[in-house]
C-alpha cells in the first residue's frame, strides 16, 4: 500500500499508532469497556473462521505460484512397438528445463500433509 501511494512505511506505522492511542484513550475516558459484554463466543468463532479462510487462500495461492515457477515435467522418452519392427526408444530433443520440478512436488506433499 505504502509503495503504491508513495508513502514511507515506518511513518505510516507511527501515524496509525497515534490514531490507535487516541481511540484507546477515548475508550478509557468514556468507559467503553462495557462493550466487551457484546462480544460473544459466536463473534469469536466468526473471526476465527475468517482468519482460517485467509490462511487457506494464501496457501493455495502460494502453491499455484510455486507450480508456475517450478512446473512438473513429463518423461522425455517413450517406447513404441510396431508390428514387424523391433522396439525402439524414441526421444525428442530435451527442452531447457526451467525451475526445479521437485520443489513443486515437495510443496504439494507438505501442503497436503499439513491440512
Amino acid at each position: 500500500f505504502c509503495a503504491s501511494h508513495g508513502l514511507e512505511y515506518l511513518v505510516g506505522r507511527v501515524w496509525i499508532g497515534f490514531l490507535l492511542i487516541l481511540i484507546v484513550l477515548a475508550m478509557v475516558a468514556f468507559e467503553g469497556s462495557f462493550l466487551v459484554r457484546f462480544v460473544s463466543r459466536f463473534t469469536q468463532e466468526i473471526f476465527a473462521f475468517l482468519i482460517s479462510l485467509i490462511f487457506i487462500y494464501e496457501t493455495f495461492f502460494k502453491l499455484v505460484k510455486i507450480f508456475q515457477a517450478h512446473p512438473l515435467h513429463g518423461c522425455g522418452n517413450g517406447t513404441v512397438g510396431l508390428p514387424g519392427l523391433e522396439n525402439r526408444t524414441l526421444g525428442h530433443e530435451a527442452s531447457e528445463v526451467t525451475g526445479q520440478p521437485n520443489t513443486a512436488l515437495l510443496s504439494l506433499v507438505l501442503m497436503a500433509g499439513t491440512f
